[in-house]
């Protein structure tokens, strides 16, 4: 049984595969039809447990050239149309297959190679893939949202994470508007961290200025990639983290109030319904107090797997710790929202 992320309503049992279609790569922007998968193969449901990836040099991350395109996005009142960079899904790929990276002496991960194959004909597999080579619609609402915010929200010297990060344009970002934020960056899959998270980072920061003179006329550019030395400076300002939420909070080892983070941001994340409680419990016990707030982007209902904002707002309301807010709304095809959530002590 397959599940899409764009969809009308259907079911899912959670040992089966599950497509996710919505993603922007595509464009694909309607409702789906239900399909079956007859050649779908059973994979393990074993996690990938949490782990900080300490990134000491980027050779055998970085290719000699990247090939990017623009992301393009508007604000809230669609007054004015910007844009980010992002590294082509394509080239990822190609550069996964000039490796030929098989590394199966970690059963409780999965090369890279196998996740390229899985992403053949799936956007997600539970519990080994979920979705991280691909820029979700959510991910842009939050950048909206973000743009329309971003005159009144001082960042200077402040903390942020983003959870389930993929691409990351949302903490992107905030990052081009503000270059003394420090963002630390958690994914489920290490190689997306390394093959899609890092290289977006350099390239809307450290390459930006080449980025913008290497487009002209076409979205899709190709950047060579040069400088490791400062790359390197660029990415040890941040904290990646690979893995399931459940012990993430023992890996961060955030021992002080001081040590948490400001702003905390996720989108598209909250789609099952079984990893909704160790997500809140990550967010609740990393925001800083008492100012810090969260930016939660998803579909109101995820049909088939019970989550979607409902679901967690009924976590959160159940410990009455945080004021919560719908300050995003689209309302198009399936309702997506942004929450924001601010512990209910800093609300005057």
């Amino acid at each position: 049984m397959t599940f899409r992320f764009n969809f009308l309503s259907e079911n899912i049992n959670t040992e089966d595969e599950v497509i996710l279609v919505d993603e922007v790569d595509d464009n694909s922007k309607l409702p789906h039809e239900q399909t079956q998968n007859n050649n779908a193969s059973k994979i393990s449901s074993k996690l990938i447990p949490a782990d900080e990836i300490l990134i000491t040099s980027l050779k055998d991350i970085l290719p000699q050239s990247l090939m990017i395109e623009r992301v393009y996005f508007s604000t809230k009142e669609e007054m004015e149309q910007t844009f980010l960079y992002k590294r082509l899904v394509t080239d990822v790929k190609f550069q996964i297959a000039q490796e030929d990276v098989l590394d199966e002496t970690d059963q409780n991960s999965y090369s890279s190679v196998k996740i390229i194959e899985l992403t053949a004909e799936n956007d997600l597999v539970q519990g080994v893939y979920e979705g991280g080579l691909k820029t979700w619609e959510c991910s842009l609402d939050l950048i909206r949202y973000l743009s329309s915010i971003i005159k009144d929200i001082d960042l200077v010297d402040k903390k942020v994470l983003e959870l389930g990060c993929g691409s990351a344009l949302p903490s992107i970002f905030l990052l081009s508007n503000q270059q003394f934020l420090r963002i630390d960056f958690q994914d489920y899959n290490e190689q997306v961290l390394k093959l899609v998270t890092i290289p977006n980072i350099l390239v809307n920061t450290i390459f930006r200025s080449q980025t913008i003179n290497s487009f002209y006329n076409d979205d899709v550019a190709e950047l060579n990639v040069s400088n490791e030395e400062k790359c390197l400076e660029q990415v040890k300002f941040s904290r990646f983290f690979k893995g399931d939420w459940s012990r993430l909070l023992e890996v961060m080892n955030l021992q002080s109030n001081e040590e948490k983070y400001d702003i905390i941001l996720t989108s598209e994340t909250i789609y099952n319904s079984d990893s909704l409680p160790k997500l809140y419990n990550v967010i609740k016990n990393s925001l800083k107090r008492p100012n810090g707030v969260a930016y939660i982007a998803a579909k109101t209902i995820y049909f088939g797997v019970g989550g979607g904002i409902l679901a967690f707002r009924h976590i959160i309301e159940q410990e009455n710790l945080f004021e919560i807010s719908v300050v995003y709304t689209v309302t198009e095809h399936v309702r997506r929202e942004i929450l924001k959530l601010s512990f209910l002590n800093s609300i005057s």
